[in-house]
């Protein structure tokens, strides 16, 4: 019977931890984001864009109005080692199979951004430098 009862509660207790560790949500997300001081808020109509000076890093949280919500995309500018600079998205989404597409198409559009200023950086650098 104590054999038992053990077994209970440690299955109670695995079982609790896991719910403990379950992976982030988009409250979760958006309380940590909004939370952070240096994350500053932009309001759009169908999102909400949080830019954080510090860390290079801007989120985009949708609105129940925008076709991929509950969605968020993690925007991190960084420089690299040979001193140019890359952009990586990094998305959550929390809606449902149907709006999976909408999602990867928003996706898509945040990371077309980061090509187009690639490609302006790149063009600008290309006037900039001399000719041999």
């Amino acid at each position: 019977m104590h054999r038992a009862f053990s077994i209970t509660v440690l299955m109670l207790f695995v079982l609790g931890t896991r719910a403990l560790a379950q992976e982030p949500d988009f409250a979760s997300y958006w309380t940590s984001v909004s939370a952070n001081p240096d994350c500053k808020p932009a309001d759009y109509a169908d999102f909400v864009l949080f830019t954080c000076e510090k860390e290079m890093t801007m989120w985009y949280f949708t609105k129940p109005n925008h076709p991929a919500h509950p969605g968020v995309i993690r925007r991190t500018i960084s420089q690299q080692p040979d001193g140019s600079w890359a952009a990586q998205e990094e998305g959550h989404s929390f809606a449902s199979d149907a709006a999976q597409p909408a999602f990867k198409a928003w996706l898509a559009q945040i990371a077309d951004l980061d090509r187009q200023m690639r490609d302006s950086i790149a063009a600008q650098q290309a006037q900039v430098r001399p000719k041999q």
